[in-house]
């Protein structure tokens, strides 16, 4: 099996010894935890205690899966950034001793505490308080501040609910039940959050990283440059295929962006496309990976969850939104390069398509196996992933000609335990929020004021969440944005009218967003180190290529259609007025089309596409086709006159 080569190893080692702590006991410690996780979770999703005649409380596993992952972040995160990498600290170690004891309370306990339910003992609270202040150190160490002081207002208003104004005012939680209840209680730490991030994430974390390990990233990227290398603007629509490719397995934005962009925007740059533009072509389109089936990423496990529906589901509605979303890149793409004139790339640096698929056919049996599995069985989502994952050891070792060795094999279980750890984290800290929301019926009372505040307006909420969504996901993962979204405004939406699914759906891509809208954006911040390129330029190039992302979750609020849901009729038709509307919004934006389009031009097809993308009525399309009608004539005579002041852009007009 072709493993990362020594030096790419050894890189990747020193680059993790500047901020974590890897070298003896330590080192060799949190190597054995997080080999050992994804064993534990492998052996829990398959039955095996059952095989061999233990019953295992889920909750029990959970305890496992939250200890392991809470003791190997302090051993091996500092405290600060001044703490020292040569030893462990006393507080290190306390962190560390306080959450093993949690961990292991809540797995010999768990029998006693099923049928006791949430009873207030003096044990169960100091386990609760150290459960929580350890798990919210650990996040501090990860993620920093805002999320430390996010959890710590939603506690404060736990204890002290009686004491707000309506409509927030409610009856407090004594602290010693707080603290129980968001230890023990099935709605709060060890609730849906942490069962979704141990049980049907980590599995697709494992998926993915055999893909890395085996060069599955640069066999979809030869893919993509030999199916697309040859058109005009070649270079710059590389990385649209590439990352469409690469997310659909990886499903995380950031790595999605990290992964592509370190061979496509070199490429790019070297043919010409602007470092920004670049940029930005690459951190739409790897962003884009989160909403690309069928591996969509955290959220889309916890929507299936929150939905109650399959995960198939989920995947199948995300299918339209998403193809439109890469869409509209591509037409944008192909404009920028038909208006500076960049050309395919030379033959000489577009591998031959067929020698790409025969030499790395294996790479899609497992994707494959994967979207059957997933569409085509009843079988479970975590099980249907390992199931795929051992289809990828398979038909790689029967490829190479040797059985993987027990070195690649650790380190794939083991980048699978540290890319599960913060997940992990994330999804437990979401826990408490959802605890204390559940507590205090605070989702009712917000509910209840947005309502009021946008006077029942669905445009106006809408706009609301989408600016909340955005806000939020300034200072942390997507995943904690769209749990608090769907809690706090997701009634709100259903309030009004809109259907689950499109609500979540909505939060979603907003949730999405904040990776590529500043000032905080993780996927540009990324990809500015690869490029070379100033943040707020390539922000802006950004957000232009992803615009459509911007307006098509309005759309698919008041036309479920776009999500398959309704008849196929329905499901044709808004699918024939997206198109049309994502065709017209990226020639508007990009300006662009045979030649340069005029100010008005732009404004007009832009209006004409909201137009018909946004309603039923047949006297509005009426409108909106008058629009492009009187477009399209005016930019004829428009070019005529071009033509007769500048004979030498029929010229250049023909190779566009």
């Amino acid at each position: 099996m072709a493993m990362v080569t020594e030096e790419e190893a050894a890189l990747t080692e020193e680059a993790q010894a500047s901020t974590l702590r890897t070298y003896g006991w330590v080192g060799l410690t949190n190597r054995i935890i997080l080999i050992a996780l994804p064993i534990v979770a492998i052996g829990f999703i398959m039955g095996v205690p059952q095989y061999v005649g233990l019953h295992m409380w889920e909750e029990q596993y959970l305890g496992i899966f939250l200890g392991c992952i809470l003791v190997s972040i302090f051993l091996t995160r500092p405290a600060t950034s001044k703490s020292s990498l040569a030893k462990v600290s006393w507080y290190d170690l306390a962190f560390a001793f306080v959450s093993l004891a949690c961990s292991a309370y809540l797995v010999f306990e768990w029998p006693e505490i099923a049928l006791t339910g949430s009873l207030v003992t003096p044990i169960r609270v100091i386990f609760g308080i150290a459960a929580i202040v350890a798990l919210m150190e650990a996040t501090r160490r990860l993620f920093g501040t805002v999320l430390l002081i996010l959890v710590s207002v939603f506690i404060v208003y736990a204890l002290f609910t009686e004491w707000f104004p309506e409509p927030f005012f409610g009856k407090s939680t004594p602290w010693t039940r707080l603290a129980v209840l968001l230890y023990l209680d099935k709605n709060a730490l060890i609730g849906v959050t942490l069962q979704v991030a141990a049980s049907m994430v980590l599995p697709f974390v494992l998926f993915g990283q055999l893909l890395v390990f085996s060069g599955g990233g640069k066999f979809l990227t030869d893919i993509a440059i030999s199916a697309f290398g040859r058109f005009t603007g070649g270079p710059a629509k590389v990385p649209i295929i590439a990352s469409a490719l690469f997310g659909t397995i990886s499903g995380v934005a950031v790595a999605n962006v990290y992964t592509t962009g370190k061979l496509t925007i070199p490429m790019m740059k070297r043919y010409g496309v602007e470092p920004h533009v670049a940029g930005g072509i690459e951190a739409a389109a790897g962003t884009g990976g989160v909403l690309m089936p069928p591996i969509m990423g955290v959220v889309a496990f916890m929507m299936a969850v929150f939905l109650n529906v399959t995960y198939a589901k989920v995947c199948a509605a995300a299918a339209i939104p998403a193809i439109f979303y890469y869409l509209a890149i591509y037409i944008q793409v192909d404009r920028y390069a038909a208006r500076r004139g960049l050309g395919p790339l030379p033959s000489s640096d577009i591998p031959s398509l067929w020698r790409t698929l025969r030499r790395g056919w294996y790479f899609m049996v497992p994707v494959i196996l994967l979207v059957y599995l997933l569409f085509g069985t009843a079988l479970s989502v975590e099980r249907a992933a390992l199931y795929s994952s051992a289809a990828f050891l398979i038909v790689s070792m029967v490829q190479h000609g040797r059985w993987l060795n027990l070195r690649d094999l650790g380190r794939i279980l083991e980048s699978t335990g540290q890319g599960i750890s913060e997940v992990g984290v994330v999804c437990a800290l979401a826990g408490l929020i959802i605890g204390v929301v559940m507590f205090t019926g605070l989702g009712f009372s917000l509910t209840s004021s947005l309502v009021t505040l946008t006077g029942g307006s669905l445009i106006f909420l809408l706009i609301v969440t989408a600016i909340i969504c955005i806000i939020l996901g300034m200072g942390m993962p997507i995943v904690t944005v769209y749990i608090l979204a769907v809690m706090l405004v997701g009634p709100g939406l259903k309030n009004l009218g809109v259907p689950d699914l499109s609500a979540h759906m909505f939060i979603l891509y907003y949730s999405m967003l904040s990776f590529l809208t500043p000032p905080v954006c993780l996927c540009i911040f990324a990809i500015c180190t690869i490029a070379g390129s100033d943040l707020w330029s390539t922000a802006w190039a950004g957000m232009r290529m992803a615009v459509v992302a911007y307006v098509i979750p309005f759309a698919f609020v008041y036309d479920p259609g776009l999500l398959l849901q309704g008849s196929w009729s329905n499901v044709a038709a808004s699918c024939i007025s997206a198109f049309v509307g994502t065709l017209l919004i990226a020639l508007g934006i990009e300006g662009f089309a045979k030649h340069a389009l005029h100010i008005s031009s732009r404004i007009g097809l832009i209006c004409a596409a909201l137009i018909g993308m946004f309603s039923n009525d047949f006297s509005l399309w009426a409108i909106a086709i008058g629009i492009l009608l009187l477009v399209v004539v005016y930019e004829r005579y428009r070019k005529r006159d071009l033509i007769q002041k500048s004979p030498s852009l029929v010229g250049s007009e023909s190779e566009n």
